[in-house]
C-alpha cells in the first residue's frame, strides 16, 4: 500500500513538473525594456515571427521591434488596442530609421479585438524595418500585441455582359473580319469585388448562333478604352494579354464585342467574363 501511495506520488509531481515547464515559454515570451531603436525586439523574418505580449511601463513612452522581409513582400503590421489607449500609434521605419507609414486609425473599434496598423513593402532581400508602438494619453502600464500579417490576397470571379452582340457578316470580305456591336456590364458598384482589387487575368466565354469559325473576342476597360483581342480564335471563349502590368480595376465598367470572318449574320449570348484579381486586405479595413 506504501509502494501504491508513493508511486501516486511521484506520478503527481511529474504532471506538476511538466504543467509548470508547459508554463514557462508564456512568461518568458512577455516583452518590455524595448524603449529604443537600439534595444529593439528582435522579431527575425516576419513570416515565421511569434510575439508575445509586450509591457509598456508607465514609466517609458515607445517599444520598438525590428523584423526582416524579403524583396517583393508587401505586409501590414498590427498593434492590439484597447478603448482607454486613445492617441495610441503605429510606425513603421526602414533601415535607416526613416519613417515609411504609421497608423493611429481604429480597426474594428466596436469589435473584441480591434486594432492599429502600418504598411511596408521590401525592396531587397532580408531588408530589416523597424516598429515603434506610442502610448498617446494613456497613462499606466500599458500591455498590447504586435503582429505582422501580409498585405496581398488573391480571388476570382464571373461576371455578366448585358445583351446580345450581333454581327452583320463579312459581307465585303475584308480580311481583318467585321466586329459587332457592343455590349458591356457595369462592376462600380458590385460589393463582391474587393475594393481597389487588380486585374490579373481575364477570359470571356460566350455562345454563338450560328457556331462560326476565325472568330476573335474583344474586351476593353473604360478605364483606358483600349481593347483587347483574344490571342486564340474561338467562338466560345477568348483569353487574353492583360496582367497586373496593366494595373487595371475590377470595379469598372466593361465592354465586349466579337470580330468574324464569316460572311453570315451571327450574334452572341451568354457573354461572361472569369476575371482573377489580386487585392490589398488594408484597403478593406472599416473604421
Amino acid at each position: 500500500m506504501t509502494n501504491l501511495r508513493f508511486k501516486k506520488l511521484i506520478a503527481f509531481t511529474l504532471s506538476l513538473l511538466l504543467v509548470l515547464s508547459l508554463a514557462v515559454p508564456a512568461f518568458a515570451s512577455t516583452i518590455t525594456g524595448n524603449n529604443s531603436f537600439e534595444t529593439a525586439y528582435p522579431i527575425g523574418y516576419w513570416k515565421y515571427s511569434n510575439v508575445g505580449t509586450t509591457i509598456l511601463p508607465e514609466t517609458e513612452n515607445e517599444a520598438y521591434f525590428s523584423f526582416t522581409a524579403n524583396a517583393g513582400e508587401r505586409i501590414y503590421v498590427k498593434s492590439s488596442y484597447q478603448s482607454q489607449y486613445a492617441g495610441m500609434k503605429i510606425e513603421v521605419f526602414n533601415r535607416y530609421m526613416q519613417l515609411v507609414s504609421e497608423g493611429t486609425s481604429v480597426v474594428n473599434p466596436t469589435s473584441i479585438t480591434p486594432f492599429i496598423f502600418a504598411r511596408a513593402n521590401a525592396v531587397s532581400s532580408s531588408e530589416t524595418f523597424y516598429v515603434r508602438v506610442s502610448r498617446g494619453t494613456y497613462t499606466g502600464d500599458m500591455y498590447f500585441t504586435v503582429s505582422i500579417l501580409d498585405r496581398i490576397k488573391t480571388g476570382s470571379g464571373k461576371f455578366n455582359f448585358t445583351g446580345t452582340a450581333t454581327n452583320n457578316g463579312n459581307v465585303n470580305l475584308n480580311p481583318a473580319g467585321v466586329d459587332s456591336t457592343v455590349i458591356s456590364m457595369d462592376l462600380r458598384n458590385n460589393t463582391t469585388i474587393p475594393i481597389n482589387a487588380l486585374v490579373k487575368s481575364v477570359t470571356t466565354s460566350a455562345t454563338q448562333s450560328p457556331s462560326q469559325g476565325n472568330v476573335l473576342h474583344k474586351i476593353m476597360s473604360e478605364q483606358t478604352g483600349v481593347w483587347y483581342t483574344s490571342t486564340v480564335s474561338s467562338a466560345s471563349s477568348g483569353s487574353y494579354t492583360i496582367s497586373l502590368a496593366d494595373q487595371l480595376r475590377v470595379a469598372q465598367r466593361w465592354n465586349f464585342k466579337y470580330n468574324a470572318k464569316a460572311t453570315a449574320k451571327s450574334t452572341m449570348t451568354n457573354v461572361s467574363a472569369a476575371i482573377s484579381y489580386e487585392y490589398d486586405v488594408t484597403d478593406q479595413f472599416t473604421y
